[in-house]
């Protein structure tokens, strides 16, 4: 990193690096007989799939985020360099590993074809100088898409396909008391792999949310220092933070239309092309949204926010 400086704060403040890894011939491996392990729809061209990404990366450094890649940090790491080229999801670090106020988890993928990823994380964050703060091990698992803030002070983590309760748990014993004063336990319905395919926070007033799936179960919030938790369902907490919600429907959710990433607080955000509905609507209230073509990118099932792990928010 150019300026060493580490530590998010926030969801939706001013973004300044993120740890990323550009698809390379690992892309390759995914075959018609292979995709559920490595969860794409179906096999790309790499050429495709890179155009597209850059595509995206340079809308990151238009808007003053610096990209640090896995490969350059590790390029004299053999062994990490000979395990990313047989690993087509390693592009997604957003569910390898999330950064606090004073360092890092790595999380514990669900996905058999993601398991020991994040240990390639673990190494770039070491090399950093990103302290550590532990990490979700088998049983328990929970990704980074399942994971994200409310606000400076609530930390939130849901249950779903890719989580258990052992991983949250894991979670909050983790950063509840030094990295957020709440603890949003959130359940998902079967069929929801991450809390970021139906809810994202665009700053302290603001978020993009599908809210069906999520008025369903009740979650629970742990306050630091408090026994028991409090059960509230999630749009009665947003409610309870005054925080407006753009609502999507449920092709809109179904095409991740609300994977974008907030690059400069209440004003930048990358995100789809496709989304362009949602990017007018955020338009309406001021902001920028910047896009990248993502028919091809979208079929390994992510994008701008599942390909991104912010390392340094102020």
């Amino acid at each position: 990193m150019g300026s060493n400086s580490w530590g998010v704060k926030s969801a939706h403040g001013n973004l300044k690096s993120v740890l990323m890894h550009r698809p390379g011939v690992e892309i390759d491996v995914v075959t018609n007989e292979n995709l559920a392990v490595f969860n794409f729809d179906e096999p790309v061209s790499r050429e495709v799939f890179q155009a597209e990404y850059d595509t995206m990366v340079d809308g990151f450094n238009a808007h003053g985020v610096e990209p640090i890649f896995l490969t350059d940090v590790l390029k004299d790491d053999e062994d990490a360099l000979n395990f990313i080229k047989h690993r087509p999801n390693m592009t997604y670090t957003r569910d390898l590993g999330a950064v606090f106020k004073t360092g890092a988890v790595l999380m514990g993928p669900h996905l058999l074809g993601r398991w020991g990823d994040q240990d390639m994380v673990g190494r770039t964050l070491k090399r950093l100088g990103i302290p550590i703060l532990g990490s979700i091990d088998c049983p328990a698992f929970l990704e980074g898409g399942g994971v994200t803030m409310i606000g400076e002070d609530t930390v939130v983590a849901s249950i779903c396909d890719r989580a258990n309760q052992s991983g949250t748990r894991a979670l909050r014993e983790l950063v509840l008391g030094k990295n957020a004063e709440y603890f949003l336990e959130v359940p998902l319905p079967p069929g929801h792999i991450h809390i970021d395919g139906l809810y994202m926070t665009l700053g302290d007033n603001l978020a993009i949310c599908h809210s069906p799936p999520l008025n369903i179960l009740p979650c629970r919030l742990y306050k630091a220092g408090e026994a028991q938790p409090r059960h509230i369902m999630f749009t009665e907490y947003l409610a309870e933070r005054n925080i407006k919600i753009i609502e999507i429907d449920e092709q809109e959710m179904l095409g991740g239309h609300l994977n974008l990433v907030v690059t400069q607080q209440d004003k930048k955000a990358i995100g789809f092309e496709c989304a362009a509905r949602m990017s007018g609507e955020m338009a309406k209230l001021g902001w920028d949204v910047s896009t990248f073509p993502s028919d091809t990118l979208f079929k390994g099932n992510g994008g701008a926010h599942c390909m991104t792990m912010p390392m340094y928010v102020t």
